[in-house]
């Protein structure tokens, strides 16, 4: 069975796109997706962290092993959640996450999932009685 496998890519599927293509940030009216702000003068910690989970999303689509997909899980939410402290650390509370953060979250979300599931939904052998 290749279940977790295809979770994975699913998620990876999901993350990757939420993070170039759906709204990741909004400040006021302004509406920001991955695009925009690879586009963006400066703010270049954001665009590192940003890189870095397109990066893990793209490659929990390709490498599908049980100890890459916890780590690119890991990492993806561990970039939104960096994100999401710093959109805190605002004092004017202009910045707000869009949906296109939190399905990438949902995403990334699967992709720790199907690296967690037991090892028989990995395509693996059977375990021996």
């Amino acid at each position: 069975m290749q279940v977790s496998k295809n979770l994975a890519r699913l998620g990876g599927i999901v993350a990757a796109l939420s993070l170039v293509f759906l709204p990741l940030a909004s400040c006021g009216e302004a509406q920001l997706t991955g695009i925009d702000i690879f586009q963006a003068d400066g703010n270049t910690v954001h665009k590192a962290i940003l890189f870095i989970a397109l990066a893990a999303a793209v490659l929990a689509i390709f490498i599908v092993q049980r100890w890459a997909q916890i780590a690119f899980g890991l990492t993806g939410l561990a970039a939104i959640a960096i994100e999401y402290l710093a959109i805190l650390d605002d004092p004017e509370r202009t910045i707000q996450l869009r949906e296109g953060a939190f399905l990438a979250a949902l995403g990334f979300l699967l992709v720790l999932v199907a690296g967690l599931l037991p090892s028989r939904l990995h395509g693996g052998k059977k375990p021996v009685k």
